[in-house]
């Protein structure tokens, strides 16, 4: 199923028309859907699709020459010279390369080929080379000074998960708070969604995916193997925050992590978008850690303690309330922009969390000068419970100006209110 990703398109499609060269690189976590992006970019347009994989160079170089020889109607010899001059003559034609970083595994001077190729054969064109990749690392190293794609590439693309609003295209018969717990489980992921089964209710489907046989029960230690050497120390790090250390000394003393270390995994847990540094958009309070991956964060407070549990052939003990508590907070963050364009939040910019010794607002927007407060509550509130919580956001903040909102589970009609519904059916908001 191929779901939003409507302005990556965009951007392929306005890049394709100019005409130009173009040297596109696409990455993003595994199942996120890179290789349905690309697909549905290569219809009705000359192109081919080829998926690397972790053999010898020669090797990969004599598959590649064949399926171009097949794409252009002409022979392609299996030589890297041809492989680009045939490339350089094609005219206006499409190789997207998925997951060269198992070339670069096998061979890492292959990012030296593609430099030359590029230099000598593509510059001055008309090939759309588009290289993907699921490891962070293997972009960062690409791109960097030296790494054979510095300069050259004229266009790249991160891509996320999916906007909360598209999890109904996956699930249609689920009710808008349901919709709400699928997101937040899977974080918005498409693959992860689509392993919902929509005939079945939402917590069969969560006892089957999360049980020993479930294919996402080994998926977070497999999603950080893919990245880094040692993913127990990183999963520490996580069920750390997730179970309360925010400040970077309380996570190195839960996590039983030496001090002088911790920052280096902080920062590649970081890059990654598994836990993220937060700092208050007003005041200037200690920063502090947050786990931002909702599947992940799901997976440490839920799976990762009940391993053995799990093992004997039962589904995880789960308390979707308490997890929904702080994890519906992230996913109104993340609804925000449709929100905005919908209409139903006047103004955002800046976003973050506000707090201040004992104080603290869930999410505060500052625009020039102009606040936009929003609290988060994974419950039901009547109109006297929302007026409630609007006064106190508006003491915490110590202001009056601006505009408040409380994003609840099921509320009142009122403007001020932010529902599931809103969030999670199109025609909502």
């Amino acid at each position: 199923m191929f779901v939003d990703r409507e302005e990556e398109l965009s951007l392929l499609d306005k890049l394709y028309v100019s005409g130009r060269p173009q040297l596109v690189l696409i990455y993003g976590r595994r199942r996120v859907g890179k290789t349905w992006l690309v697909k549905r970019f290569l219809e009705g347009r000359r192109g081919l699709y080829f998926y690397a994989q972790r053999r010898p160079l020669a090797d990969e170089l004599a598959r590649l020459a064949e399926a171009l020889s097949e794409a252009l109607g002409r022979y392609v010899k299996p030589q890297w010279d041809s492989v680009f001059a045939a490339l350089r003559d094609a005219g206006r034609f499409v190789l997207a390369v998925d997951e060269f970083g198992h070339w670069i595994d096998v061979d890492p001077g292959v990012l030296s080929i593609l430099q030359r190729g590029w230099d000598e054969y593509l510059a001055d064109s008309q090939v759309f080379l588009i290289l993907l990749t699921s490891a962070h690392a293997v972009a960062e190293r690409a791109v960097a000074y030296g790494g054979g794609l510095f300069g050259r590439r004229t266009a790249q693309i991160r891509l996320g998960p999916l906007a909360p609003r598209y999890a109904a295209d996956f699930l249609p018969s689920y009710r808008a708070s349901e919709l709400a717990v699928a997101y937040a489980v899977s974080n918005g992921v498409p693959h992860y969604l689509a392993l919902f089964n929509g005939g079945r209710g939402l917590e069969e489907n969560m006892a089957f995916l999360f049980s020993r046989w479930g294919p996402l029960y080994e998926e977070a230690e497999n999603l950080l193997r893919h990245e880094v050497r040692e993913p127990h120390v990183y999963l520490n790090i996580v069920r750390a925050v997730e179970e309360g250390a925010t400040t970077y000394s309380e996570i190195a003393d839960k996590a039983r992590i030496s001090p002088q270390t911790l920052a280096k995994y902080l920062h590649v847990l970081e890059k990654l978008e598994v836990v993220r540094r937060e700092v208050p958009v007003l005041g200037k309070a200690r920063p502090i850690y947050v786990v931002s991956d909702l599947y992940i964060k799901f997976w440490a407070r839920f799976v990762y303690p009940q391993r053995d549990w799990i093992e004997l052939g039962n589904a995880p003990r789960v308390d979707v309330n308490s997890y929904m508590a702080s994890a519906y907070e992230e996913v109104v963050r993340r609804a925000l922009p449709h929100l905005h364009k919908a209409g139903r939040v006047k103004r955002l910019g800046r976003c973050g969390r506000y707090w201040e010794r004992d104080v603290e607002v869930d999410i505060v927007c500052v625009e020039e000068g102009h606040v936009t407060a929003v609290e988060v509550k994974w419950s039901d509130l009547d109109e006297g419970k929302v007026e409630e919580v609007l006064r106190d956001v508006r003491r915490k903040l110590g202001r009056e100006g601006g505009d408040y909102y409380v994003a609840v589970r099921r509320g009142p009609k009122n403007p001020r209110v932010i529902t599931v519904e809103d969030i999670f059916r199109k025609n909502g908001g």
